[in-house]
């Protein structure tokens, strides 16, 4: 890699610990006006308070809004210098028949608007090998044109098309990123392959080239995605490019403080969740109409507490048949167990506010299951299991994938 490569890179790439947290901002161009594009500039004045590594745009957003890469602490501006239709499925008003691709610039252009590195996809799995070629082709010109100019390429290889399978689609991925690598890639964006073993695989496969993972898998909930990262980067990843989970949320600088908080800062999932300070009076509230009866949280409550999945262990309560409605119920703290205690064995705690039992005085008469008017303080074995709000990191919160469960002020 040239000197040029090198010091571009580093603005991408954290010279500390080799990671970067990238954001995406480029869907304008293969999707249109879409949530959090619209008025791209307001949303990226509130990615820019998030302090990421990268933001990669079109090259017409690029030119709108270069101002906002200016300055020592600024993020280092990606241009993406090709275009596809594949990303607009059904949802779009004009849905993809067939997958094309072409160049829209090129990396003296992205050079010339200020451009840290250009970024391009790689698509392998064509029905029409002959197109699979011509995008390698366009590939490997945009390689060529990027060492003439020192700017590195990044490359997102991605498995498309009929010959691309379920069973198969992990190891396309690594061929894939090997594909890109050889043609000229500086660093790689790779969707995520499922678990740590098979995307290990890509890392490999990438010979030393730096690995990003793509945001775009469907996590099952805010847990699910941070952890997915802190596998990838065990096995040797080398950070994230997250779109629209940045872009579409309320709170673009929240979502990047969770990842920088993993990705630089090598910091738990749970004290990320947890908000990294001192926990604060809270309480479950339980909204039963979302609930869908898959029993998540119930079995993540038991797995927490007990070290098994055993939904009838659950300090909650779901009940119900499909379709629904369920009945979701969870500790309101009423204080009903508490009064009705003949031993003094429960008490509200003073900084989380759920109730703590103490085995040393309970004698388990059950007086407190049956003053529970919510039906989830339950007696078993030797143990009263109550809610205990995991510690002020409620995780059956995190894992609910209807968002049926939500954490409020005590």
């Amino acid at each position: 890699m040239g000197t040029g490569k090198e010091v571009r890179l580093s603005k991408v790439f954290d010279p500390g610990d080799g990671r970067a947290v990238v954001v995406a901002a480029d869907h304008g161009m293969m999707l249109g006006p879409i949530q959090g594009v619209v008025d791209l500039e307001k949303t990226l004045r509130r990615v820019v308070e998030g302090k990421p590594d990268a933001v990669l745009l079109s090259p017409g957003q690029a030119e709108n809004a270069y101002h906002l890469f200016k300055g020592r602490r600024a993020p280092a501006l990606l241009v993406r210098v090709d275009w596809t239709n594949t990303f607009r499925d059904r949802t779009y008003t004009l849905p993809v028949r067939e997958t094309f691709f072409g160049a829209v610039s090129d990396p003296r252009h992205a050079l010339k608007l200020g451009a840290q590195a250009a970024v391009t996809y790689l698509f392998l799995g064509y029905e029409d090998e002959e197109r699979e070629a011509r995008h390698l082709s366009l590939v490997s010109e945009y390689a060529a044109e990027c060492a003439r100019v020192e700017l590195p390429l990044i490359v997102e290889p991605i498995p498309l098309g009929p010959r691309v399978t379920k069973a198969n689609s992990a190891e396309l991925v690594a061929i894939a990123a090997r594909v890109a690598v050889e043609a000229g890639a500086d660093a790689l964006k790779v969707p995520y392959t499922g678990d740590p073993e098979s995307f290990s695989k890509v890392v490999r496969a990438a010979a030393g080239v730096p690995v990003l993972v793509l945001g775009g898998y469907r996590a099952l909930s805010r847990r699910d995605m941070l952890e997915v990262i802190v596998e990838t980067i065990e096995v040797g990843g080398s950070g994230v490019v997250f779109g629209r989970n940045v872009v579409q949320s309320q709170d673009p600088a929240s979502v990047l403080k969770d990842l920088r908080a993993i990705v630089h800062e090598g910091r738990p999932v749970r004290e990320v969740l947890a908000g990294g300070a001192a926990p604060k009076r809270a309480k479950l509230e339980a909204q039963p109409e979302r609930c869908s009866g898959c029993l998540i949280c119930v079995s993540i409550c038991s797995f927490r507490h007990e070290g098994v999945r055993d939904a009838s262990a659950g300090r909650l309560r779901v009940e119900g048949a499909w379709p629904g409605p369920y009945e979701l119920a969870v500790c309101t703290q009423c204080g009903n167990c508490v009064g009705a205690c003949p031993n003094g064995a429960l008490s509200a705690n003073p900084s989380l506010g759920c109730i703590d039992w103490e085995e040393a005085k309970c004698d388990l008469c059950g007086a407190c299951a049956e003053a529970c008017p919510q039906g989830v303080v339950k007696l078993q074995g030797s143990k009263v299991k109550i809610c205990d709000l995991c510690g002020g990191a409620p995780e059956c919160v995190d894992w609910c994938p209807r968002g049926a469960l939500a954490v409020v002020p005590g």
